[in-house]
Order: C-alpha cells, then sequence, then structure tokens
C-alpha cells in the first residue's frame, strides 16, 4: 500500500483552529496525510526543535497567513531575526527546498474567536502579509471556509507530484527492503545494538505538556530539573504536570527523595511543602508549614514560602500572622500582582468584621490598586475591591467592580451571584431604558445585566445579541456588556463578532481606570 505523503499545516491556532481543520479534512479525503504543532502561547522553553523535526518529515507546507501574529521564539532567530512560531515554519521549510503554499486570508475571514492581540504584535503580523505578498511565491486571498476548502482542492494537482515522488520512493524502499532481509538473515547471529536513549530537552517536555502526557512531562521536566535544580520554572512546570495529572503521589515521592539527598536546599523544602498540601489542602499534620519554614530558615531571599506562609496562617485565622508574611513577599515581589491581592484580600477580611477603621479600609483598597497596576486584568483584583465597596455600604461601586471581575473571567459563579444581587439595587440600564427590547418582555425595572445572563441561560443567543447590542450603546463604557454580547455572538458561531465584542473589554477597562 502506498503510504500518505504527510503535508504540515502552518497557522495561529488561538485564530484558526477550525480553518486548519477543514484543510486538514480536505487534505485527508484527497489521500494526503496532515500534520501540525499546537502552539498556544508562551510555553516554557523553545519549540522550533520540535517544528524541524516535523517539517523535515513533511513533503510541503500549506500555510494560513490571518491576521493574528501568534506565540513567538524565547529568543529571535539568527538567520531570520523575530518572527512568530508559525512564520518561522513556512520560512524553514522553505530553506529545506519544501514547497510552501501561501493561503493568504482576507480580514473577514470567519476566525475562531480569540483575544486581541498588542499593536506591536499586530504590526509584526502585517508586515509579514505584506511580504508574502510581495513574494515571488503565489498566494491566495481567501475570504470564507467554502473559498479555502475551494482553494486545497485547486492545488491537487500540485500535490498530486508530490504523491508520485512518494510512489517512486515507495518502489524504492520495498526494494532496499528486501535488501535488508538479506543482510538481517546474514547478521542473525550477532547481538543488536542498544537502542539510542532520546535526548532529555525542553522542546521534547514542551511538547509532551502541549500533547497533555503529564507522565511523560513530568518526568523529563524532573530530568531536566535534576541538572538545573535552581531553575523555578521547571519544579513549576512539574508541580502543573502533577496538579493536572494526578500525580500527587510521584511528586511528593520525588521531593521527598531530593530533601533526602539534599537537606539544605531551600527550593526542594518549598516544594515539598507544596506537595504536602496537594494532598492535604488544610495541612491538619502541618508538614507543608514545617517545610516552608525550613526553606524560610535555609534561603531568606526565597519569596516563595513567605507567600505559601502567609496563606496558610490566612486560612487558620492568624491574620497579624498572614500580614506580615504577605508585605515581606510583596517588599521582594513588587511586581506579583497576586502577592499584592492576597494582601489586599486580607484587608478586605477585616473590613467586613469592622467598616469603621479607615486605615484598613485604605489599606486594602491600596493593595488591590497596586495589583491592576501590575495586570490590569486581574479578575481576582477586582473581584477584592467589589468585596471591600459591598462591606462598606457602596453598592454602586461594588457593582462595578463585580462586573469588571465577571467580563475578565465570567467562570466565577459567586461574581456572577452579586452582580445579580447589586443590580437591583444600584441603578444602571434597564429594561425601560431599551428602545428596541430586542424581543424580551421583562418588567421595566429589570436590569440589563439580568436580562442578557438569563437569555443566554435559556438558550435565546439572538435575542441576547440584540438586548447586548442596544446595552452597548447605552453604556459603551461598561465591559460586562462586552463580555455577554460576545458571548451570545459565539453561541451562535459568529467568531468574527465575538471577536470583536471580547476584544472591547480591556480598552474599557483601561478607560475607566483613568
Amino acid at each position: 500500500m502506498t503510504p500518505r505523503p504527510p503535508i504540515f499545516i502552518s497557522a495561529v491556532s488561538k485564530e484558526l483552529r477550525s480553518a486548519r481543520q477543514l484543510v486538514a479534512n480536505t487534505l485527508q479525503f484527497l489521500g494526503y496525510e496532515p500534520v501540525w504543532q499546537d502552539i498556544f502561547g508562551a510555553e516554557q522553553g523553545d519549540l522550533r526543535g520540535v517544528l524541524r523535526e516535523k517539517i523535515d518529515d513533511c513533503k510541503g507546507v500549506v500555510q494560513l497567513v490571518g491576521q493574528c501574529y501568534g506565540a513567538e521564539p524565547p529568543a529571535t532567530d539568527e538567520q531570520f531575526g523575530r518572527l512568530s512560531y508559525t512564520q518561522y515554519e513556512a520560512l524553514y521549510a522553505r530553506q529545506q527546498g519544501k514547497k510552501v503554499w501561501y493561503l493568504l486570508l482576507d480580514k473577514d475571514f470567519p476566525c475562531d474567536p480569540h483575544e486581541s492581540e498588542p499593536e506591536e504584535l499586530a504590526k509584526l503580523q502585517a508586515d509579514y502579509r505584506q511580504r508574502v505578498q510581495a513574494d515571488t511565491h503565489l498566494f491566495h486571498p481567501l475570504n470564507s471556509l467554502d473559498a479555502l476548502k475551494a482553494k486545497i482542492l485547486e492545488i491537487k494537482d500540485e500535490l498530486a507530484r508530490l504523491r508520485r515522488g512518494v510512489k517512486l520512493w515507495a518502489t524504492a524502499v520495498t526494494a532496499l527492503l528486501v535488501l535488508i532481509v538479506g543482510l538481517v538473515v546474514w547478521l542473525l547471529v550477532k547481538p543488536p545494538p542498544p537502542p539510542l536513549p532520546e535526548p532529555i530537552t525542553a522542546d521534547r517536555a514542551n511538547a509532551a505538556f502541549i500533547a497533555k502526557n503529564y507522565p511523560s512531562a513530568f518526568d523529563i521536566y524532573s530530568r531536566l530539573s535534576d541538572s538545573a535544580s535552581t531553575n523555578i520554572p521547571y519544579h513549576r512546570r512539574i508541580e502543573e504536570c502533577a496538579r493536572l495529572g494526578r500525580l500527587e503521589k510521584p511528586f511528593l515521592d520525588r521531593y521527598l527523595a531530593l530533601v533526602q539527598q539534599q537537606p539544605t536546599n531551600a527550593i526542594f523544602h518549598n516544594y515539598l511543602g507544596n506537595a504536602y498540601l496537594m494532598l492535604d489542602p488544610q495541612d491538619k499534620d502541618g508538614k507543608a508549614h514545617e517545610h516552608y519554614e525550613s526553606a524560610v530558615s535555609l534561603d531568606p531571599k526565597l519569596s516563595s514560602p513567605l507567600a505559601n506562609l502567609g496563606i496558610l496562617a490566612y486560612r487558620s485565622g492568624k491574620s497579624d500572622k498572614a500580614e506580615s508574611f504577605f508585605k515581606q513577599y510583596v517588599t521582594m515581589e513588587t511586581n506579583d500582582a497576586q502577592g499584592w491581592v492576597n494582601l489586599g484580600l486580607l484587608h478586605v477580611a477585616r473590613v467586613e468584621t469592622n467598616t469603621n477603621d479607615a486605615v484598613v479600609v485604605a489599606e486594602a483598597d491600596d493593595a488591590l490598586r497596586k495589583a491592576l497596576q501590575q495586570d490590569p486584568s486581574s479578575s481576582s483584583a477586582y473581584k477584592g475591591l467589589g468585596k471591600l465597596w459591598a462591606a462598606m455600604g457602596h453598592k454602586k461601586e461594588a457593582l462595578d467592580a463585580y462586573q469588571k471581575s465577571y467580563a475578565l473571567n465570567d467562570a466565577q459563579p459567586d461574581v456572577r451571584q452579586q452582580v445579580e444581587l447589586l443590580a437591583w439595587e444600584s441603578g444602571g440600564i434597564r429594561a425601560d431604558d431599551f428602545k428596541t427590547r430586542g424581543g424580551f418582555s421583562a418588567e421595566t425595572n429589570t436590569p440589563a445585566a439580568i436580562i442578557a445572563m438569563q437569555m443566554l441561560d435559556q438558550g435565546q443567543f439572538q435575542q441576547a445579541e440584540a438586548t447586548c447590542l442596544e446595552w452597548t450603546k447605552l453604556d459603551p463604557e461598561n465591559p460586562l456588556a462586552w463580555r455577554l454580547l460576545g458571548r451570545a455572538c459565539e453561541r451562535q458561531g459568529h467568531a468574527d463578532d465575538a471577536r470583536r465584542a471580547f476584544a472591547q473589554i480591556e480598552p474599557v477597562l483601561k478607560a475607566n481606570s483613568r
């Protein structure tokens, strides 16, 4: 049977996953084996080695050139300069003499919903698109999925030439196999050489992690960490593999052994504490606390165990101790938004028991504002501000903060509950403010947020879209209106409209923070 020639499909995953799948299905129909590499963000390490291996095994590359730049290598490429992984795929393939088909997608091509990219990355991608158009290689501007499928079918004659080459290759391989059989018979008296071990690289670890092969990734990251024990990102990835892959026991066994081997290593004690806490979140026997204390005494400059001790103290009701640990942590890690959130939430808890302490109120507000300075998209910081203002009885400010938190992360049922509760009491856009009413029937004082969320719950996506569209016109600076509009469009398969709605959230938040 003639092998199926492999064709590499190059595309930015977050933007063109559906388009890439269509191309893959079409190539399979034509008798080819589609190959690609999912890349979602700046994973630890460099994935160019993985990409080179896959492209070397392929007969050609089909590149979907969209509007997104995508993830990029951690360092500028010595041959090609600064570029994204997707751009690298095509340039490397051409350098190796592979055939590359550029399929240039128009701005109105139906992409998957995704967050917008920074201006700098958008400019880099626009420059790349211009180079593709100016290049001597052919490009094909497309504006629909049907056009994309038709274009793949159009280039089947060019693909067929690759297939003929593969048939010749298969014939040669058959002849070679006959020769090999003879050689094997001749060499049977000799034992086979031992297989060469696969190299232990960050690329292999990252590829296994992306493929969700957490046991394999856990093993490779552990080996990498053994030769670079001070590399904190390796320890974090090992912990992440343990949590996602339910490898709590191997995680504990690893760091137990490491602490026994090097009892004065603060990093090992900190992660052994994390391993105990993963198995016993309440730390009933105090083992996690013991190892965090050991880490601090062994290396006072290591910040992570301070945050961990603060969290344990807070959970056990030792507010003053928790505050001391959190303050030490943010002094060492001033740019860590979550550290400021932890400190802010501690002060918020105090405000909830004593709203008359103006100093504590100011400290809570200050810590949460500093968290937002470091990470303007911190939903937990906005949630903390919502709790603070709700405790103070400032319902309008609390609703504003909770809405921002839910707009950034709508997988928070407790925040949604607060939005629904406060929306009734805090003014804002209501049913009788709508002119068209989007096909809904509600009491005149029903808040817009409740109308839209109930429509989405009930599967009334078209009505929700119409309602949210008018809501964004009535209150364009409300990020929740844009989030729910995006969700309504997304549920109907209107990917471009959803992407445009989601893209409004961060600019609105920035405008509100001025």
